[in-house]
């Protein structure tokens, strides 16, 4: 195994040692980031290599590197592998630099050495702490002190520096800054600031598909089906093409998406431009295994990047996945009114049923509730029915919008005008206030040179007509603000539904934005719940309004 090592091989040959050494190395990310280079590996190399020279009864088996690994857990590969060689007997000596190379964990690091290594008789040798458990001078309870409290002193370096981190990550998560070690698909890091991200175009066009393919009736394993019949690349194969070293949680990728790869795209919040950090955090910072933060207590800051998806659209997204909907296994469409239709007695949300007689096929919505559980009545409407009422339904209420939608108009053109004619006469007067609050203030200054007002009373005058001045500025600020302003308030119901002006069929986006439930009842009654009701009763009181003033 020496072989590789030219700088020890060249020794002159030697008889067969009694100890097989192995040669342990440890480099942690803090210590990368510091650029340390008494504990870098080469340092750590060539110190352990010339003790290994300087006592010949030692025999090199390999040297095991763990570069970039915390030494608060043993869960290393370098470590995992120098443990495999010791269990089939080809290691019986390990040697670092000190104790903290080791490891920074005092209760698996002391079990490792007086418990693991004593049984596998593998002998220890710490160079910078004099450990050698082979060296029958030292008392073993003097060195399971000195071994104990070392490593308590090592662990304790570990945990300040973790809060240190921690505090340091946090701050930064406040301030909108992104802290991790690769973007969310989608985005990449600005080149020259890794705290702020970037639009992946190539990703991002994946992401807007996934949102207009789930708004537009295709259900998230539709959706998962096709991007792997496309050929597309998962998550965590695109950013190893792109030459990351990013790695699955489980471990495996076969580069295939997911429906829960795709649900947690069109939940994430970041592609609204808002910045999500927080989601996970580790137990401690001797446990490493992540779990889940309360959603309440993530870190979200608004508006730190530029967004893949606009608010209206995300939204959306989120309205549909509060409903209980499948998709055609035929299409990979979701039904028109999945999720939408309800009982009006029990609320259950109704089921699609097609019967196929000689005569036709029928396709009908069905309570379910009571074939399963008996405990409601009979509730059906056919397809085709409740696509006329509904249709009518909303029509009405976009010729509704539309109609308030001009009168309003007409209305804020009018008031525009006479708002537009007393503010400009308002502001004419404050200018012409100012003016003579300027004349004032520049008076003041020959009278008191003339005597014939004193300097105290320059002064007190002076400061009394300045405070005035900034009064009438803020008051021209204000009225010239109030003159640019674009006037009247938007309605969100006028907004959502007068653009879809001149239907004549219905389509799932629309139905998903437009409307919040459809209830039937037991005699074919159906009620219409649209969404924006607040915007709605609005509207209806200003047409109720006019129409008692006609």
């Amino acid at each position: 195994m020496i072989d590789k090592y030219s700088d020890y091989a060249g020794q002159p040959h030697r008889a067969v040692k009694a100890w097989r050494a192995a040669l342990y190395i440890r480099l942690s990310k803090e210590d990368l980031e510091k650029k340390n280079e008494s504990v870098s590996v080469t340092n750590q190399r060539e110190i352990l290599l010339e003790y290994l020279r300087q006592h010949p009864e030692l025999e090199l088996f390999d040297i095991y590197i763990d570069d970039g690994f915390t030494g608060t857990d043993f869960d290393r590969p370098a470590f995992s592998r120098l443990k495999a060689d010791i269990e089939s007997g080809l290691v019986n000596c390990v040697i670092v630099k000190d104790l903290n190379r080791f490891g920074r964990n005092y209760t698996i690091g002391g079990d490792l050495i007086d418990n693991y290594f004593a049984r596998k008789n593998v002998r220890f040798i710490a160079l910078n702490n004099g450990v050698d458990t082979a060296d029958d001078h030292m008392n073993a309870a003097t060195r399971c002190i000195s071994i104990g409290v070392t490593n308590v002193i090592n662990e304790s370096y570990s945990a300040m520096t973790s809060v240190s981190i921690r505090g340091t990550l946090n701050n930064h998560r406040k301030q909108g800054k992104f802290i991790g070690a690769f973007a969310c698909y989608g985005y990449r890091k600005k080149p020259d600031d890794n705290h702020q991200l970037l639009i992946d175009e190539e990703a991002a066009e994946v992401v807007r598909t996934i949102y207009q393919k789930f708004i537009g009736g295709m259900s998230l394993i539709g959706i998962t089906k096709e991007l792997n019949a496309l050929g597309i690349p998962n998550p965590t194969l695109y950013k190893q093409q792109k030459g990351f070293n990013f790695h699955a949680r489980d471990g495996k990728n076969d580069g295939l998406w997911c429906d829960r790869t795709v649900r947690r795209i069109l939940q994430n919040q970041m592609y609204i431009g808002n910045m999500v950090q927080g989601v996970n955090k580790t137990v401690s910072y001797k446990v490493h295994d992540c779990k889940a933060v309360p959603q309440e207590d993530w870190i979200i800051v608004e508006h730190t990047h530029e967004p893949i998806i606009d608010r209206e659209t995300f939204d959306k997204a989120q309205a549909l996945f509060n409903r209980h909907i499948r998709s055609s296994p035929v299409t990979k469409q979701t039904d028109l009114f999945a999720g939408l239709v309800r009982c009006a007695d029990c609320g259950a949300v109704m089921s699609k049923k097609t019967n196929k007689l000689p005569y036709g096929t029928y396709r009908y919505y069905k309570c379910s509730t009571k074939r399963k559980q008996g405990r409601c009545t009979n509730h059906t409407i056919r397809i085709d029915k409740l696509e006329q009422v509904v249709l009518t339904y909303l029509q009405k209420m976009i010729d509704l919008a539309v109609e308030y939608d001009r009168v309003m108009a007409q209305l804020q053109n009018s008031r525009k005008a006479s708002e537009a004619d007393s503010l400009q006469r308002a502001l004419q007067d404050r200018q012409q206030e100012r003016e003579k609050c300027m004349k004032a203030i520049l008076s003041l200054y020959p009278d008191w040179k003339a005597d014939v007002i004193t300097q105290e009373e320059y002064r007190l005058l002076k400061a009394h007509l300045s405070e005035k001045l900034a009064k009438i500025d803020e008051m021209i600020a204000k009225l010239t603000q109030a003159q640019n302003k674009t006037a009247g308030q938007e309605n969100a119901f006028v907004e959502h539904f007068k653009q879809y002006k001149n239907i004549d069929r219905l389509t799932r986006p629309m139905l998903v934005e437009l409307i919040d439930s459809i209830f039937v009842y037991e005699d074919n009654r159906i009620t219409i719940k649209v969404r924006f009701l607040d915007a709605l009763e609005q509207v209806l009181t200003f047409e109720g309004d006019k129409q008692s003033a006609s």
